[in-house]
């Protein structure tokens, strides 16, 4: 989906409002994946198709949902969507949308390719794929549309939930539900362009560990900080400090601005732009001390390389909790951390997601 880019000024905060161009190929399912191959060979990386296909189960296990997908009887009919950059954008160094295009049979940049141009090229492709096997040339529309019709769109389906009994997560907008008790722990989140709001399942067994073994002492270290929402449930838990790092800026940029939101001040959280594969010699210097927990919800192939680092930040018995491990990378990981001197404590999962809870085991010479 393309992304609207937001620049500082001052104390004030700019929205750079993107136009594109929206195209819609009508066309059969049947013939709905030869044209997707089509618009591949044409370079556009990525596009949307909408039709009523019934999912397979293990398409609905991919979609991390337990709302059924209600779409109507297959009618035979698809639409593919893709997005250009349209001309006159005031920011040329805007984020890639994955649907931009680069072959060399057309006639300019996808800004200055008039649509029509470009549609007829499609459908001349099409047209003479037409000698090989039975496919019918699609109508083809577009219109130009700005962001503004669906960059805050996903807001919608992001309400306010509960993790645990007395853990709840608010969107920065949404107001408290009635439900709300007077002991529970609200979490105020605007995820913003950094990924985390807590829905996801990887999120969700980070964060009933957390709550497990966080105390009023608990320093902790986040890699992969992402919208700042596994440090701020710590402190909000009664962590004393939480030190939170990621490779993207924007992500550090959320997390103190979410951590704001949260009333937790800048001496209980520090965020930074860095990567711990890479400097964590430098990262050393920066957190002033290691820590009683480090929580890591990335990925399976980061997880691995990361456990051998991680003890470096630990305390003498310190945990690493680590999350964002398919069933089928399980194995891999565990013998990651068993090779990096950590006892697994704990093996948590929902659906087809792992969490471990690992100590770390003093080396004897």
């Amino acid at each position: 989906m393309p992304h609207v880019n937001l620049f500082k000024k001052g104390t004030k905060q700019y929205t750079v409002t993107m136009k594109w161009i929206k195209y819609d190929i009508h066309t059969t399912t049947k013939d709905a994946d030869a044209i997707g191959d089509i618009l591949t060979g044409f370079g556009i990386a990525g596009y949307e198709v909408t039709d009523h296909v019934p999912l397979s189960p293990k398409e609905e296990k991919m979609m991390y949902t337990n709302i059924p997908a209600d779409i109507g009887p297959d009618n035979g009919e698809s639409i593919l969507t893709f997005y250009t950059e349209a001309p006159g954008n005031e920011k040329k160094d805007f984020y890639s949308t994955g649907s931009s295009l680069r072959d060399e049979s057309l006639q300019g940049s996808p800004a200055s390719c008039p649509p029509e141009i470009l549609i007829q090229q499609i459908q001349e492709k099409i047209k003479a794929m037409q000698g090989f096997f039975p496919i019918q040339v699609p109508e083809i529309t577009f219109c130009i549309q700005d962001d503004s019709l669906w960059k805050d769109k996903w807001k919608e389906n992001f309400k306010p939930f509960y993790v645990t009994d007395n853990i709840l997560v608010k969107p920065t907008w949404e107001e408290l539900p009635a439900s709300i008790h007077d002991n529970d722990i609200v979490i105020e989140i605007d995820p913003g362009s950094a990924f985390g709001t807590g829905t996801h399942e990887t999120t969700k067994l980070c964060l009933l560990s957390l709550r497990k073994y966080i105390t009023e002492n608990t320093r902790l270290l986040d890699a992969g900080c992402g919208s700042g929402i596994l440090a701020i449930t710590a402190l909000l838990c009664g962590a004393s400090f939480a030190f939170c790092l990621d490779i993207d800026p924007s992500a550090v940029e959320g997390t103190i601005e979410n951590a704001a939101k949260n009333k937790i001040g800048s001496s209980r959280i520090t965020a930074i732009q860095a990567n711990i594969l890479e400097e964590s010699s430098i990262i050393k210097e920066k957190c002033n001390g290691t820590f009683d927990i480090a929580v890591a919800n990335i990925l399976a192939d980061v997880i691995i390389p990361l456990s051998g680092h991680i003890g470096k930040f630990l305390n003498k018995n310190g945990l690493f909790i680590s999350s964002g491990i398919l069933m089928q990378k399980e194995d891999e990981v565990k013998q990651a951390l068993l090779k990096n001197h950590f006892k697994i404590l704990e093996r948590n999962t929902l659906g087809e997601w792992v969490s471990f809870v690992a100590q770390k085991q003093e080396i004897l010479l």
